[in-house]
């Protein structure tokens, strides 16, 4: 199910990766959380054995894996990719990620069974390019559970170089449900890409972040006594 649309991510940067993991070994260990219905896949149990992740395993309301609360990993074999299509399951799970406030990544993973559902090729492709082209979900191709691995270490090594993957706010709007969030939370008083992103995470919403009161606005770290009076203040 080749596609020139999906990413394979580990031959991309298979040359970088070593190099780049290796120095986020150093520096920490990333926080990993994982749905209970993941509890039986090797990635999982990948996971646990590996030093990078401190894995949890608790009740997503979306994704399947979420790494250091800024990405949220939708992982999906090519039999499940394929039930998922026929059941009209993936195109509500994808609804789902482009909603969360989080950067959501749909995992491809291999290898490819030598006999797939009764789905045919063209439908399979189609809704590759419909994620990645009208969902705009990036999807990322594994050639097995020690390649899904690989590429939760390589998100975690980018999510850690760019302050949480935020969108910064500048005169562009973005598209995507999430971001737009996010933009318009960043043009709050003294709030910048992280401080919208804990307030979203905090909230839930926007509505209820420009509708809380000092005292719970404060419950988010960053958030003081000053900053919480001009942001209830805009908002009065």
């Amino acid at each position: 199910m080749s596609n020139p649309d999906v990413v394979d991510v580990v031959g991309v940067v298979e040359g970088v990766g070593a190099t780049t993991v290796a120095r986020r070994d150093r520096v920490g260990r990333h926080e990993l959380r994982v749905d209970p219905s993941e509890r039986h896949a090797a990635l999982f149990d990948l996971a646990r054995k590996c030093d990078d992740f401190d894995v949890r395993m608790e009740h997503l309301t979306v994704g399947d894996y979420c790494l250091d609360r800024g990405i949220v990993v939708e992982r999906k074999t090519y039999a499940d990719f394929a039930v998922s299509l026929a059941d009209g399951r993936l195109f509500s799970q994808a609804a789902k990620l482009a909603r969360c406030p989080h950067r959501p990544v749909i995992l491809l993973e291999g290898p490819r069974p030598p006999r797939m559902p009764d789905v045919h090729p063209h439908a399979l492709k189609g809704a590759l390019v419909s994620l990645a082209v009208m969902w705009r979900l990036p999807v990322l191709c594994a050639r097995d559970p020690e390649d899904s691995l690989r590429i939760l270490r390589l998100l975690a090594h980018q999510l850690g170089t760019s302050d949480h993957g935020l969108l910064t706010r500048y005169d562009r709007k973005p598209r995507r449900l999430a971001s737009r969030k996010l933009y318009m939370l960043q043009g709050l008083p003294g709030v910048g890409p992280a401080l919208a992103h804990r307030l979203l995470l905090e909230f839930g919403s926007v509505e209820r972040v420009v509708t809380a009161d000092e005292e719970e606005l404060m419950r988010v770290p960053g958030v003081g006594r000053k900053k919480a009076a001009r942001i209830r203040e805009l908002m009065s």
